[in-house]
């Protein structure tokens, strides 16, 4: 396991809640509009909310309790105003480097659900690193918004509505995009974002009939490389945690590619209107 030493926790949950404010914040008119999102940072954490949807990943609470301590005040404040925008539910991201750890106590008594926690992994940048595969990939340019919105939306199980809010941030200083090709077919899409000596890989998405094919594996090799050539020297990703009863293959793929678990993220969800 990565320590505590070697990398700065508090750091990589801050990078966390600085991607994804970029990212809804710089989604289109018409995305922004279709869902109601909208993106709050203050008392050191980020907010997204988007009532005109369930879905989590638009309903979010980050870096809470990295930079500034919650108390059940905060919390409760942090409650109502998800309550008074009509969001029907939102999930809080709960670092282990969160304080307070009473925390964990308040969000059972006001109703929050823990559900699949996160697995932060890392590992250090290096040059040239190189994964055999008979794809190739091909770094995405302003022109290729579209489509990179459509492959990283279907390689990662979204509706189409959701391909604009994972294509804002295409050309934007800091940021790298990418797609695996089979031929002149995309079949697979990621995201690089470089900030000082900290990289973020995310976004790998592989279509459904492609997988097993090594696409997420050169993707995850290609950003190592391009986040040590930017300056970078750690790099992290995220999956959802491992248990027997749900293996993830993604897990294993990224632990093969020289990633460490760092630790892991709890999740707590608050129905706000039942669904």
């Amino acid at each position: 396991m990565v320590t505590s030493d070697m990398v700065n926790a508090r750091r990589l949950e801050l990078l966390e809640a600085s991607v994804w404010s970029q990212i809804q914040g710089m989604v289109s008119p018409v995305f922004r509009e279709r869902f109601g999102v909208s993106v709050v940072s203050d008392r050191g954490g980020v907010r997204i909310r988007a009532p005109r949807t369930r879905d989590l990943s638009l309903n979010r609470v980050y870096a809470l309790g990295i930079e500034i301590p919650l108390t059940i005040e905060d919390l409760d404040e942090l409650i109502g105003e998800f309550r008074e925008a009509a969001v029907p539910r939102f999930l809080i991201s709960w670092a282990p480097v969160a304080q307070p750890t009473d925390a964990r106590r308040w969000f059972q008594e006001r109703g929050f659900r823990r559900i699949t926690s996160i697995a932060r992994l890392t590992r250090r940048t290096v040059p040239d690193v190189d994964v055999p595969t008979d794809l190739h990939i091909v770094e995405a340019r302003v022109t290729d918004t579209t489509l990179f919105g459509e492959i990283a939306a279907r390689g990662n199980g979204l509706p189409p509505e959701f391909a604009p809010g994972l294509n804002s941030t295409i050309g934007r200083r800091g940021w790298r995009h990418y797609f695996v090709f089979d031929g002149d077919r995309p079949v697979a899409a990621a995201a690089l974002y470089v900030e000082g000596d900290i990289a973020w890989a995310g976004f790998g998405g592989t279509l459904p009939d492609d997988r097993r094919r090594g696409a997420q594996s050169a993707l995850l090799a290609r950003r190592i490389s391009d986040a040590h050539e930017a300056g970078a020297t750690w790099i992290t990703c995220w999956t959802t945690a491992e248990s027997p009863e749900r293996p993830n293959q993604s897990l294993r793929n990224m632990k093969r590619l020289g990633f460490e678990l760092t630790y892991e993220i709890e999740n707590y969800v608050l129905d706000l209107v039942p669904g």
